[in-house]
């Protein structure tokens, strides 16, 4: 056996691996050198187009994973039994076996300036599962107001299968609603890292989608629809911009592509 050669191949074999792992590290090195550069280039951007943020953003990359979920089908069977409790005070219907629809005996008068507050007791204790849902808005010019359901404090975005809505008459009463809502709600995958929220406004600035002169006047993490089936949907995490307090602006939390949505008629924007 020769020993010289052995330890000549040693010698390269190590010499090879080193000049690798030297390789490998300037290259992290570089990049979580670059990353900090990139930002501070963002946030001059950003200051030179007089873009505000009302509180700063989250520092943190969170891990969210995807969900699936089904609509309930409503027995209305099961409903009238529930007439001396939850809805009680309440005429029930179902349509199309996962919609509740409600004409209240008595119709609930709110306040020209309406505040969520005014709905709270009767969401909790006179609608199904009415813990599950979070106020959205009510528009000027509508008679609607409406809410999503919503999962670990994390809303379903304008998902028509997880929806409250009220609606008014012409002296500002709610003299009905309609539900509808998601069940057995599981997480398909394992939890993974979502883009940070600044990547995200990086995208929506640099897509022309944030304005020079907006505020940013919230920031939160929640979840769409990413594939629609007949009898459950596929739902991922999504980042949700509040623009001078009234826009709305979405990104997708793991692929950071622009999400465009109208009630679950969405599209994604490169």
């Amino acid at each position: 056996m020769d020993w010289s050669k052995i330890k000549t191949i040693f010698i390269l074999t190590f010499l090879v691996l080193d000049i690798y792992l030297m390789y490998e590290f300037f290259k992290l090195k570089e990049a979580s050198e670059f990353e900090p550069v990139a930002q501070a280039s963002l946030e001059k951007q950003l200051k030179s187009a007089e873009i505000t943020f009302e509180s700063p953003l989250p520092k943190s990359n969170p891990k969210d994973r995807y969900l699936r979920a089904k609509p309930v089908e409503f027995d209305i069977e099961n409903l009238e039994d529930m007439k001396d409790t939850k809805l009680e005070g309440q005429e029930i219907t179902i349509s199309e076996g996962t919609t509740l629809n409600s004409i209240l005996d008595e119709p609930i008068k709110i306040s020209e300036k309406f505040n969520p507050s005014e709905l709270s007791a009767f969401i909790k204790n006179r609608v199904l599962f009415g813990d599950q849902y979070r106020f959205w808005d009510k528009p000027e010019d509508s008679n609607k107001i409406t809410y999503y359901q919503e999962f670990e404090d994390k809303m379903f975005y304008m998902n028509l299968n997880g929806e409250l809505t009220f609606y008014l008459n012409d002296e500002n009463e709610i003299v009905t609603y309609k539900q509808t809502l998601l069940e057995k709600i599981e997480s398909k995958e394992e939890s993974e890292k979502v883009i940070q929220p600044i990547k995200a406004v990086e995208t929506l600035y640099k897509n022309g989608s944030l304005l020079p002169k907006s505020k940013i006047t919230n920031v939160e993490l929640g979840y769409f629809t990413f594939v629609h089936l007949s009898s459950s949907q596929l739902l991922t995490p999504a980042w949700r911009f509040v623009i001078n307090g009234e826009e709305n602006l979405f990104v997708d939390a793991f692929e950071g592509k622009i999400i465009q949505l109208n009630n679950e008629e969405k599209k994604i924007v490169e």
